[in-house]
């Protein structure tokens, strides 16, 4: 409430006192519009947030349901696509962590400017199918061509039992010679007798 002037008559106490009671008047009911307006306003973001929420957890559920179904049908082995999609996912959850196998693809490229995960995914994209199962092996391998520390697994050579085993070494002479079957030479002292008879007679 503004101060009173020095000479001021009764009425003019009377106006300025209803002036400022007209203007707190005022003031408080903008203050209780604000406030309303402000509390509407909380209730429409909670119940956007709560059917955001809602539409998420569907999703969520129909994408678990989604993940639960391509595990009950997981064939015992990979067609060249399924393959695909599988080495697709693998290099997308950590990209990193494929950075050797990466740089190696790009070796000859000097200009290169994808990062690792383009390369791999791109060089996933370009192999023929019958080459998916080596690049598969590629990027699980690659990181165990240095020599395990003591008390670690040696992954590279159960690999190698897996996927390669190593052939026996022939270490037959030449001159010796292949033994005959027990029938075979049978036969062969059959014919002979057979033959002596004959000359015989």
């Amino acid at each position: 409430m503004a101060p009173a002037p020095e000479a001021e008559t009764q009425e003019e106490a009377e106006e300025r006192q209803r002036n400022y009671e007209q203007q707190r008047k005022e003031y408080e009911q903008e203050q209780e519009r604000k406030a309303e307006e402000r509390k509407q306003q909380f209730e429409r973001e909670q119940k956007e947030h709560e059917a955001e929420r809602a539409r998420r957890e569907k999703l969520h559920k129909a994408r678990v349901s989604k993940f639960e179904r391509i595990l009950e049908k997981a064939p015992a082995m990979f067609s060249a696509a399924q393959l695909r999609v599988f080495l697709r996912a693998l290099v997308s959850i950590d990209p990193y962590a494929f950075d050797d196998v990466a740089e190696q693809l790009a070796a000859n490229e000097e200009n290169n400017e994808q990062s690792s995960e383009e390369i791999l995914l791109s060089t996933i994209d370009g192999l023929p199918d019958d080459k998916l199962a080596g690049f598969a092996l590629r990027l699980v391998l690659t990181a165990h061509t240095t020599i395990p520390r003591e008390g670690e697994l040696d992954l590279l050579t159960e690999a190698e039992t897996a996927f390669a085993p190593p052939q026996p070494k022939k270490t037959a002479n030449k001159n010796t010679k292949t033994p005959t079957s027990i029938k075979a030479a049978q036969k062969t002292a059959a014919k002979k007798t057979t033959t002596k008879k004959q000359v015989a007679a």
